[in-house]
């Protein structure tokens, strides 16, 4: 039989705070029936019906307060899932919607994820065969490119899910796919930033028709794993395997080392943005592909000039800021939104940190017509009346995002002509790239007042001022607005007024992907470091994103927080 069993990450937990079932310290220390209370204190009659009531006599208090019971499972029942067919063959590319969990952490689960007090109880049910009694599992492969590394194989993570609720059932544990910062290895996604997706190996029913399975993975085929792959997706899909193979042959507590590669994973997630940013506002071209640049390219960058390269996509940059009562973060208060259309840049040199584009920059500061009364004033200073690019608006909340569609969804303009299918009068939405200071949490309240920009369609990427000044700083701590606008030397005045946070957002975004492209130019050419401890460093931390052979990949959308439940 199998179950999936789950406490979290053992190197976050100490065994001694872990509960085990059975036992009082499933109470909280303060609660007075759990001091008063116990099975001594109950009659034989209320012992019968406590335990008919499905709690164990530990949870008499339970019954004494008449909490809610919750039903078992059973382990049986839960067994007999079947699986829909794939409707694949062998070779055949995963669903681009899918999300995975690596073979070898399904293996290792216990040994990684699962204090000592419940280890020995599960280590059973994670045998090979004991992951095959009465169960099937869906198996995907992927090479490494290049292929040193061993295909991996993949399962579903939905089926790995529910091996946990069988073995939470039969154990009566609450074992779950880890929380915080190793769950993304459970849930990995492929296909995104140019990354090749598994390809479906077959249907596994027994640990022999695993192993036969496990044989017959096709040999790693240039054309079809890595030539259709972007440079970048491979550096990606190349760093999934180092980052997942560290992780499974880690030490169980090594904390330090999971918090390097977490940072080394973003690092480099950091430097590839501001690539695209550079290539969206015309000051980098791609290395390959069939948007040919419109010039060569040039040794240094002339701010005094128009860009040397058409924006690519002619995307159009929106920045948003949210602000909500410092009392209840559920009530928005401010909506700042402000616009820059890269059709109007192609003709306007940048200048110095590219403020000659900051004029063409178009703004709007919205006040939320139902909460204008609550006023930020403990732990920030709220200034909703001092919009400093036009006139703020009252508008109701439910209209609110109605408008965030119709600029961000329906984003139409009249020189969008060119961009219409033959035959096909109505205008296309126009690409929209969303700039955010702190881009989670100002998503999150997006997804608050009604707007979800994760179902946008023509928003093909998200840019966050906060992670790109944290790339060209090399540092991992965060830095306010203020410190950036400051460090670029771009004035300002009446922060925490949404309508003006979003267009110094997006003045800081132009500015650091200015500063950045005349720094790249500036380094070709000239010799190498000759420090080569801190050159690896750098590299080793994820510092460097390729130079100038590197132009930052295919546009990465927005990408939704991860389920906590199965799919």
């Amino acid at each position: 039989m199998n179950s999936h069993l789950s406490e979290g990450p053992p190197s976050e937990s100490r065994d001694e705070d872990m509960i085990t079932p059975g036992t009082n310290a499933e109470w909280d220390s303060d609660d007075s029936a759990g001091l008063l209370f116990n099975v001594n204190k109950l009659t034989k009659v209320e012992r019968v019906q406590a335990e008919a009531r499905g709690y164990k006599l530990s949870k008499a208090r339970a019954f004494a307060s008449d909490e809610p019971v919750v039903p078992k499972k059973d382990p049986r029942e839960l067994e007999k899932v079947d699986w829909k067919e794939t409707g694949l063959t062998m070779g055949d590319l995963s669903p681009e919607t899918e999300e995975f969990v690596p073979w070898p952490l399904v293996q290792g689960y216990v040994e990684r994820f699962v204090g000592k007090r419940n280890s020995s109880r599960a280590a059973p049910y994670f045998t090979l065969e004991a992951l095959h009694e009465n169960r099937v599992w869906d198996l995907y492969y992927l090479h490494s490119p290049p292929p040193k590394i061993r295909p991996m194989l993949f399962v579903p993570t939905y089926q790995f899910e529910h091996l946990l609720e069988v073995i939470n059932a039969e154990l009566e544990v609450s074992f779950t796919i880890p929380p915080g910062k190793n769950q993304w290895a459970f849930r990995l996604r492929f296909g995104f930033g140019g990354t090749p997706r598994p390809r479906f190996l077959g249907r596994s029913t027994s640990a022999d028709s695993f192993r036969d399975l496990r044989n017959q993975i096709p040999p790693f085929n240039f054309d079809d794993d890595l030539n259709k792959a972007t440079k970048e997706g491979q550096q990606y899909q190349h760093d999934i395997f180092y980052t997942i193979n560290s992780l499974i042959h880690m030490k169980k507590g090594s904390k330090s080392d999971k918090n390097r590669l977490k940072w080394t994973y973003a690092h480099r997630s950091w430097g590839r943005s501001i690539k695209r940013v550079q290539r969206y506002l015309g000051l980098r071209c791609k290395v390959s592909g069939d948007d040919a640049p419109l010039s060569e390219m040039p040794p240094s960058l002339s701010l005094e000039k128009v860009i040397p390269y058409e924006p690519e996509g002619l995307p159009v940059f929106i920045a948003i800021d949210l602000e909500a009562w410092e009392r209840n973060n559920n009530l928005i208060t401010e909506v700042g939104i402000a616009v820059l259309d890269t059709q109007r840049i192609r003709t306007v040199p940048p200048g110095r940190n590219g403020k000659n584009w900051f004029d063409l920059i178009s703004a709007r500061h919205i006040r939320v017509k139902e909460n204008a009364w609550a006023r930020n004033e403990r732990f920030v200073l709220g200034c909703p009346d001092r919009f400093n690019f036009g006139l703020s608006e009252l508008i109701k909340r439910n209209d609110i995002p109605l408008l965030l569609r119709s600029m961000i969804d329906e984003n139409l303009s009249k020189k969008d002509k060119d961009m219409v299918s033959e035959g096909d009068d109505t205008p296309k939405p126009r690409s929209v790239v969303l700039v955010f200071h702190e881009a989670s949490s100002d998503l999150k309240l997006l997804l608050k007042i009604g707007y979800n920009a994760y179902t946008a369609e023509n928003v093909i990427d998200v840019v966050d001022t906060r992670e790109m000044y944290q790339c060209l700083t090399r540092s991992n701590d965060s830095s306010s607005l203020a410190s950036i606008l400051t460090d670029c030397n771009i004035d300002y005045c009446w922060l925490h007024n949404a309508g003006n946070d979003a267009v110094y957002t997006l003045q800081a975004m132009i500015a650091l992907s200015v500063k950045a492209r005349t720094a790249s130019l500036e380094r070709v050419g000239k010799p190498k470091a000759t420090h080569v401890p801190f050159a690896e460093f750098q590299e080793k931390e994820g510092w460097t994103s390729g130079g100038e052979d590197s132009d930052g990949g295919d546009p990465v959308k927005p990408m939704p927080p991860l389920s906590t439940s199965p799919v």
